[in-house]
């Protein structure tokens, strides 16, 4: 009886230090907000997850945020353990009030290490401005979260939001209107 416990402890301690794949590394990239900023939130990168230059999250368990400028090019890369990383690329182009580009997405998933790498680039123009389409882009529309998931990652870009006008500018319009109606109307019946 103490042989089999003491034989299921040591098993128990094994699985406890072993590694482990991470049940999905994640990456959001959100370039949505009404601020000039880009925010990368990452979690479940075993060997660590860059971004220009600076390892943000290692490990399992431990999301992290970062938020970055606009206007400029950022790269990443991520290692995690996956057994079924399927090795492919994209450049994705973000077109913005029809016009292209607002946001420009590069990405590209090799084995090897870990198992999975994701290496790639993300650049955000500077409102007015916009990006030039690359050649053999895909272009997605705005405010439309692409979707680039791949063996045990999550991984999604939304670019920017269109602007909305605010509430108080359409009842200043509306009440402008009404007061070139009422003042048609006047000259009409006057």
């Amino acid at each position: 009886m103490n042989r089999l416990i003491s034989t299921c402890l040591a098993v128990s301690a094994i699985a406890l230090i072993a590694p482990r794949p991470a049940s999905a590394a994640a990456l959001i990239i959100n370039d949505a907000g009404t601020e000039p900023n880009i925010v990368f939130t990452v979690n479940d990168y075993e060997g660590g997850f860059v971004l220009d230059g600076t390892t943000i999250q290692s490990g399992l368990n431990n999301q992290q945020s970062v938020t970055v400028s606009d206007g400029t090019l950022h790269t990443f890369s991520g290692h995690w353990i996956t057994g079924g990383l399927v090795p492919t690329s994209g450049t994705i182009a973000f077109a913005e009030g029809g016009a292209c580009c607002s946001d420009i997405l590069t990405f590209a998933y090799t084995a090897g290490g870990l198992g999975g790498n994701l290496t790639g680039t993300f650049e955000s123009d500077l409102d007015p401005s916009l990006l030039p389409l690359p050649a053999g882009a895909t272009v997605v529309s705005e405010a439309t979260p692409f979707v680039f998931n791949n063996g045990n990652i999550t991984a999604s870009a939304t670019s920017d939001v269109p602007e909305v006008p605010e509430p108080a500018t359409l009842a200043l319009l509306g009440s402008a209107l009404l007061g070139f109606g009422f003042l048609r109307f006047r000259r009409k019946t006057g």
